[in-house]
């Protein structure tokens, strides 16, 4: 890979922000904040010019992995079951780079999927696995999905007309997200029977 000027001054940012933290035995919660946002900034930035060196490579085994290239959608009798290489984020992390990173994952992996469910009342189900065992699933931050599929026009809106949802999760040893987008009425119809 040739490292180009903006990679460089990215990867010098950070080296600085790194050596001052390392260079100090005591810090603030302020100053701890502050590295761990120029982190996931600059983590934000080297990966866009990652997928920028990959859309120009001339072939694939030249393309550098990274967890973005992990994300992976596909349509499957009327479902859109979309692969995020990653947890959901928690409530307790939302000032991190994490949800507009997984945002624009989704965003940019939905895109073939275009107006797909545009005009559809949808219902999204998103399972998480997490490795941590008992955790809490309310405690997980599932935005950046609908704001994702809203980017890419998979989906018009997420108001309460057009969106519903529901969220599992379950303990596993390889950490990730599985979302999938139906047409509301195939997880109605059956809700609707239960409810008369």
């Amino acid at each position: 890979m040739i490292i180009n000027e903006k990679l460089k001054k990215e990867l010098f940012n950070l080296e600085q922000s790194t050596k001052f933290v390392m260079q100090n035995n005591s810090l603030t919660d302020l100053q701890i904040e502050n590295y761990l946002r120029v982190l996931e900034k600059s983590r934000y930035n080297i990966l866009a010019q990652i997928k920028l060196y990959n859309k120009n490579v001339e072939f694939e085994y030249e393309k550098l992995k990274t967890i973005d290239t992990e994300y992976k959608a596909e349509l499957i009798a009327d479902i859109l079951k979309i692969y995020v290489p990653e947890v959901m984020p928690s409530y307790k992390n939302l000032k991190t780079h994490n949800n507009k990173r997984i945002l624009l994952n989704i965003a940019e992996v939905t895109k073939p999927f275009a107006k797909q469910f545009y005009n559809d009342e949808v219902f999204i189900y998103i399972k998480i696995f997490d490795s941590i065992v008992g955790w809490d699933i309310d405690n997980k931050y599932i935005k950046p999905v609908a704001d994702g599929l809203i980017l890419s026009n998979v989906i018009k809106d997420d108001n309460m007309s057009k969106m519903s949802y529901g969220v599992t999760g379950e303990f596993s040893e390889v950490p990730h997200t599985e979302i999938y987008v139906c047409n509301k009425e195939k997880i109605y119809a059956d809700l609707e029977k239960c409810s008369t």
